[in-house]
């Protein structure tokens, strides 16, 4: 068994990035450019989000290949996909900045290897080489040239053997080649001129043969799809909470869900300070606190609304205790969740697996979430809201905050009427059958809120709290 090594997608200071021209021989994929998604159809398979980022900015098929499975997770709960040349590993359970990795290709399948290349150097065979004590290796001439301006380091690795002639079996010839930990560099002298003077090799079609899992996921699969999708606001939020929403909305950002799997909103990771969440304010037993994460909410009522658009099954969902701005657009389709007691839970009900793909765009103050996915004909259709038992809130409400400057109010809060709302959600089916869920919310009233530092005297007839000790 190999251990991956995680390789954080960062571009090397050094490193200059030059996409090159695709193939000729090589059709455009279905999907545009800047899509979540792009369909390869000359092996029925799909590249998307995270991936697709990386593969796009990196050379795309002449640096990776085209697709040869879909995104799958494996048994150690890693997700990967196979290219020609590379494979892919996503971690879940990691930051989103280090969820993404390149498996170590060229050091598996070289492993054990004693050739007179492979064998560790004290420095450089030749003044005119960069050598990389870290590896015992160097590296120079048109393959130095290639890893330079390919992203070298973060893409292929550290260079594990000189250029030596080598016979490839494929091909039925001998390249002159030289091995990366992810990679393995072929010279062809016919090329010299293109962008093709040196290409990569099969490394991924090699590994993928020994893994009777993996060359079982290699059947074509559909297109991916746009399932459903849904956008909030945020423009008048407080810098706390736009960093709060912005975290949240790229730790679910990527993910795959697996057919029949449940999606948990609390699962999603660590929401503490050292994950790089902020105090920000949220409602707690009828107050305004500070708690770390506030504006969660947000981003668990924006995804539950797109996976509800999606028509994928809501299992757990708690509406929140109060009318919310940001959400009253439409009453009774929000989802809120305090971690670890409330959560957000959906399954993935669907034909095959679905992917969550999260963006902030803060030009806008506005999220979006979308789910992809294979569609199997579902239709999604609202009935409602429909509201009753409105109860008018009570005077407004003050509560001291001492962070705030010297004669400093802020309205965090404009009041809201409580109401009963029920909203309900039609799913037909491809067969013409239907289903039919409701989203009961029951709201309390909401009075207008304010926070006041010192020096401030509240007004009369006010209701005056104290803050959370």
């Amino acid at each position: 068994m190999y251990r991956p090594v995680v390789l954080i997608i960062a571009l090397v200071t050094f490193a200059i990035l030059l996409a090159p021209t695709a193939s000729p021989a090589l059709a455009a994929p279905s999907a545009t450019q800047g899509d979540a998604f792009a369909f390869y159809p000359q092996t029925g398979h799909n590249v998307g989000m995270q991936i697709k980022q990386y593969f796009d900015a990196n050379g795309g098929i002449d640096v990776f290949g085209l697709p040869l499975t879909e995104l799958f997770k494996e048994d150690s709960g890693l997700q990967v996909q196979y290219f020609e040349r590379a494979r892919f590993e996503l971690n879940p359970a990691a930051s989103p900045d280090q969820r993404l990795s390149l498996t170590r290709l060229g050091a598996i399948l070289t492993e054990g290897r004693s050739e007179p290349a492979f064998a560790w150097l004290a420095a450089s065979p030749d003044p005119a080489r960069t050598f990389f004590p870290e590896s015992g290796h160097s590296l120079g001439g048109a393959f130095g040239w290639f890893w330079q301006t390919h992203n070298g380091l973060s893409t292929f690795g550290y260079p594990i053997s000189e250029e030596f002639q080598e016979w490839n079996p494929t091909a039925g010839q001998v390249y002159l080649v030289q091995y990366f930990e992810r990679a393995r560099f072929e010279y062809h002298p016919e090329n010299v001129g293109t962008p093709y003077e040196v290409m990569l090799g099969s490394l991924g079609r090699q590994f993928i043969e020994r893994d009777p899992v993996a060359s079982a996921a290699m059947a074509p699969a559909r297109a991916v799809e746009l399932l459903g999708q849904a956008s909030t606001g945020f423009s008048s939020s407080a810098v706390e909470r736009i960093t709060n929403i912005t975290r949240a909305t790229a730790m679910a950002d990527g993910f795959m869900v697996p057919q029949g799997a449940e999606f948990s909103f609390a699962g999603l990771g660590d929401f503490s300070e050292a994950s790089g969440f902020v105090d920000g304010y949220a409602i707690v037993s009828g107050r305004m606190e500070k708690v770390l994460g506030g504006g969660l909410c947000q981003v668990s009522t924006t995804l539950f609304r797109a996976v509800s658009n999606a028509g994928l099954e809501v299992t757990h969902r708690v509406g929140h205790s109060h009318v919310v701005f940001f959400y009253e657009n439409i009453l009774g389709f929000d989802a809120t969740v305090f971690t670890p007691d409330i959560d957000f839970r959906w399954r993935n009900n669907s034909s095959g697996p679905v992917y969550v793909a999260g963006t902030v765009d803060l030009s806008t103050s506005k999220m979006t979430f979308q789910i992809w996915g294979y569609n199997d004909g579902r239709t999604v259709t609202y009935d409602g809201p429909y509201a009753k038992n409105w109860t008018k809130p009570g005077s407004p409400v003050w509560q001291y905050d001492r962070t705030l400057p010297n004669g400093g109010v802020r309205q965090l809060v404009h009041g809201r009427s409580g109401v009963d709302v029920n909203y309900y959600r039609i799913i037909t089916l491809a067969d013409g059958s239907t289903h039919r869920n409701t989203y009961y919310t029951h709201y309390t009233p909401w009075e207008d809120f304010f926070i006041y530092g010192p020096g401030v005297t509240p007004p009369s007839g006010v209701q005056i709290i104290s803050p959370k000790p």
